[in-house]
């Protein structure tokens, strides 16, 4: 063996070898975090469910009647949840807001403060009926844990951001 492999063997290898099983050792955020879209109660919601030393399920929307028919709120509660469960699983997304596309209110899921749901990396959840404010729509649907302090403010002028993962998430 000349030197070149030896020193591949002794110096490289191990460092390969360590990464791969601190990879394999890292608790898996994606997999201890599940989005789906229970339907079985009177009102289609959105639930993570976080695997920690229990099952813990945390309601994101609720998709409120007065927003939304019967079959509207099982298709958005359904698409929104897979697009959650892939904002969970990459990280991209950090955000919900609301904005205006094509003279519809939607929400949105988007990756930082500023950006709005025009944004190339904006990700649509769902949308609401032209007359909705759909800040304050956006506000009554939030499951508790989800919910800023304050519901948004006829003088709010900028756009308001909720944090897909809350003060009490227990990974960055």
């Amino acid at each position: 063996m000349n030197k070149w492999q030896s020193w591949v063997n002794v110096g490289i290898l191990p460092i390969l070898t360590l990464g791969a099983m601190a990879g394999l050792s890292a608790p898996s955020v994606a997999g201890n975090v599940q989005v789906s879209c229970q339907t079985n109660a009177s009102m289609p919601t959105v639930i993570v469910t976080l695997v920690l030393d229990k099952v813990r399920n945390y309601p994101i929307f609720n998709f409120l009647p007065k927003y939304f028919s019967a079959a509207e709120a099982v298709q958005d509660c359904q698409n929104a949840a897979k697009s959650l469960q892939m904002a969970y699983d990459t990280g991209d997304y950090k955000y919900l807001t609301t904005d205006k596309l094509n003279d519809r209110p939607v929400v949105c899921a988007i990756e930082r403060r500023g950006v709005g749901c025009n944004h190339y990396s904006a990700q649509v959840l769902f949308t609401f009926n032209p007359t909705n404010n759909p800040s304050q729509a956006l506000y009554e649907m939030l499951g508790s844990d989800f919910k800023q302090a304050q519901p948004p403010d006829v003088r709010t002028i900028s756009r308001t951001y909720t944090d897909t993962k809350p003060s009490w998430w227990p990974w960055p």
